[in-house]
C-alpha cells in the first residue's frame, strides 16, 4: 500500500478517535468537505461528544466538588467517630463504672455534640442562598445557648488523642486489609497507612485507565465487526454475482438442452404407442372379424327395431287402458278374482278324476 493511499486511513482513524463517530477511508475520499468539517469539529469538541469549553467547566466543576467533598468527609469522619466514641464510653460504662471526671467528660462531649446538630437543621430551605433560618434561629445563637461552650479547649485537649488514637487502629487496620501482601513486612504499620490515599488514588487511575482501555477495545471491536461485515456483505454480493453469471447461466442452458431432449423423446414415445395401438387394430380387425362384427350389426339392429315396436304398441295400450281411469282397475281386479277362482276349480276338478280313477 503507498503512502498516498494510506492518507485517508490515518486521517479516518484521527477522526474516529477524536469523535464519537465511525467513519471508514472510503467516505473520507468520497466526502473531503465532511471530513473538513469533523476536522474542525474535533478540535471544538472532545471524545465524548462534549465542547472544550463545557469539559473546562465541567473540570473546575468537579475540582471545586472534589475539594468540597473532600471538606465534608473530613468533618463527616471526626463526626461519625465522636459519635462511636461516646457509644462505646456508654456501652464500656455498663460493665465497668466510669469515674467522675470521664462521666462529666462524656455528658459534655454529647451535648456539645447535640449543639453542633441543632445547627444543621436551622437552614430549611433547599436553596443555598437563602438566609431565613428556622425560627431566626442562627448558628452563633445555639453556640451561645451551649453552657460548656468556655470548656471547649479543655475538651479538644481530651478528645484529640483519643480521636487520634481511634483513627490511628482503623487505620492500621486498612493498611492490614489492604496490604495482606506485605503483612510480614517490619515496617511501622502507621506510616505505611499515610500512603493510603497515594495507594488508593493510584488503584482508582489504573481502574479508570483500565476502563479506558476496556472502552477503545469495545470501541476497536465493533469497528472491526463492522469491517468484517461489510467484508462478508461485499463477499456475498460477489459470489451471488458469480453464481448469477456463470453458475445459473450455464445452469439455465443445460435445462434448456435437457428440456428439449426430454420432449424429443416424449414425442417418439406417443408415436411409438400410436404405432402399437394401430398394429393392435389391424391384428385384431380382420376382415372375416369384420365381416361377422358386421352381421352381429345387422342382427343386433333388427331386434332393436322389432323391441321398438313392442314398445310402441305396450305404450299405446297402456295409453288406453290408462284413459278408462279407475274403471279399468276394477275390471282387473275383477277378473283377476275370476281367474283363481277358475284356477281353483280345475285345481279341484282334477282332483276329482284322480280319485275316481
Amino acid at each position: 500500500m503507498s503512502a498516498q493511499s494510506g492518507i485517508p486511513v490515518k486521517t479516518a482513524d484521527r477522526l474516529n478517535s477524536a469523535l464519537p463517530i465511525d467513519i471508514t477511508a472510503a467516505r473520507v475520499q468520497q466526502y473531503p468537505e465532511l471530513v473538513k468539517l469533523l476536522t474542525e469539529l474535533s478540535q471544538r469538541i472532545t471524545p465524548e461528544g462534549i465542547s472544550v469549553q463545557v469539559k473546562q467547566e465541567l473540570e473546575q466543576a468537579e475540582e471545586e466538588l472534589r475539594h468540597e467533598k473532600h471538606s465534608w468527609l473530613l468533618q463527616h469522619t471526626l463526626y461519625k467517630e465522636i459519635e462511636e466514641f461516646l457509644i462505646d464510653s456508654e456501652l464500656r460504662s455498663q460493665d465497668v463504672a466510669l469515674s467522675p471526671d470521664d462521666k462529666q467528660f462524656h455528658t459534655m462531649l454529647q451535648e456539645c455534640l447535640t449543639f453542633s446538630e441543632i445547627g444543621d437543621y436551622l437552614r430549611c430551605s433547599p436553596d443555598p442562598s437563602c438566609k431565613v433560618n428556622l425560627l431566626g434561629l442562627t448558628e452563633e445563637s445555639i453556640h451561645n445557648q451551649n453552657p460548656h461552650r468556655k470548656n471547649l479547649a479543655y475538651l479538644q485537649q481530651k478528645l484529640i488523642p483519643q480521636i487520634e488514637e481511634r483513627l490511628a487502629d482503623k487505620c492500621e487496620n486498612l493498611q492490614n486489609f489492604q496490604d495482606v501482601d506485605n503483612a510480614l513486612d517490619s515496617s511501622p504499620t502507621l506510616a505505611k497507612s499515610s500512603q493510603l490515599p497515594a495507594l488508593m488514588e493510584a488503584q482508582k487511575r489504573k481502574l479508570e485507565e483500565d476502563t479506558q482501555q476496556l472502552e477503545r477495545l469495545r470501541m476497536a471491536k465493533e469497528k472491526q465487526f463492522q469491517t468484517y461485515y461489510q467484508t462478508l456483505l461485499d463477499s456475498l454480493h460477489l459470489l451471488e454475482e458469480l453464481i448469477t453469471k456463470y453458475r445459473l447461466q450455464n445452469q439455465t442452458e443445460h435445462d434448456t438442452v435437457s428440456a428439449e431432449w426430454l420432449v424429443g423423446k416424449c414425442d417418439g414415445l406417443c408415436l411409438k404407442i400410436k404405432l402399437i395401438e394401430l398394429q393392435i387394430l389391424s391384428d385384431t380387425y380382420t376382415h372375416e372379424t369384420t365381416k361377422a362384427l358386421q352381421q352381429i350389426k345387422d342382427t343386433l339392429h333388427g331386434a332393436k327395431v322389432e323391441a321398438e315396436k313392442s314398445k310402441t304398441y305396450v305404450t299405446k295400450t297402456l295409453q288406453t287402458y290408462e284413459s278408462l281411469g279407475s274403471e279399468f282397475d276394477d275390471l282387473v281386479m275383477e277378473y283377476q278374482t275370476l281367474k283363481e277362482e277358475m284356477d281353483n276349480k280345475e285345481w279341484a276338478l282334477s282332483e276329482l278324476q284322480k280319485s275316481a280313477s
